[in-house]
């Protein structure tokens, strides 16, 4: 679904999540005070405006509250972020997601009142160990709680079997969503008896645990 989204602050991690979001369809606001920033981003963005996110009276004119998403990228200084949140949720912004850079940081602002902290250099960690760790999962993404969106590589066991015979859900509580055969694109399992084969990629939803089990080599 759709979403109007505010990005205040374009350093590396502003800049990149602003433009994936719109290159994802979502109506996206990018905010810096850096003029030659803003001219690099503006078109590919659904807005681009040079403004310092500081000033309480920058949030009320950009009418800040009425999106839906309010991401804070400001990483020069905490204590500007700090300030950002707190007059975000001044106004009455639904939902406040702020980059920390250290987990100090990241327990002030979840006490000052934001929905989500994101620690870039741990979840860019933690994605490379799992790279490395498990080569044949080439994507893994936490939904919700323990449940997990994971791309994995079908193992040589299961050469010419079908969904059928593997009975993902009876074995390991996981569930088969959507598969990629010989290069193709991905798209949405709609029968069970299609057979898989060595290369090909599956994405399962299920526990981190259930689904290494279940593709381990």
């Amino acid at each position: 679904m759709k979403k109007d989204i505010a990005v205040l602050g374009l350093g590396i991690f502003g800049f990149r999540i602003a433009t994936e979001l719109s290159r994802k369809g979502h109506n996206v606001l990018a905010v810096d005070r850096d003029k030659t920033i803003v001219e690099q981003i503006k078109d590919n963005v659904t807005e681009a405006v040079i403004a310092d996110v500081t000033d309480h009276g920058t949030l009320t004119e950009l009418g800040i509250e009425k999106f839906d998403i309010v991401i804070i990228g400001i990483g020069s200084s905490f204590e500007q972020a700090l300030l950002t949140l707190a007059d975000l949720k001044k106004v009455g912004c639904k939902h406040v997601i702020a980059k920390a850079n250290r987990k100090i940081h990241e327990e002030l602002l979840l006490k000052i009142g934001a929905d989500e902290v994101i620690l870039p250099e741990r979840e860019v960690a933690k994605r490379l160990a799992d790279r490395i760790s498990r080569p044949d999962m080439m994507e893994i993404l936490t939904v919700d709680g323990d449940v997990s969106l994971i791309s994995v590589a079908i193992p040589a066991r299961m050469e010419g079997k079908s969904l059928l015979e593997l009975d993902l859900r009876k074995e390991y509580q996981i569930n088969a969503v959507m598969v990629k055969k010989n290069g193709s694109k991905t798209s949405i399992i709609t029968n069970p008896n299609m057979v898989l084969h060595e290369g090909d990629e599956l994405i399962v939803a299920g526990k981190e645990e259930d689904i290494i089990k279940a593709f381990a080599k």
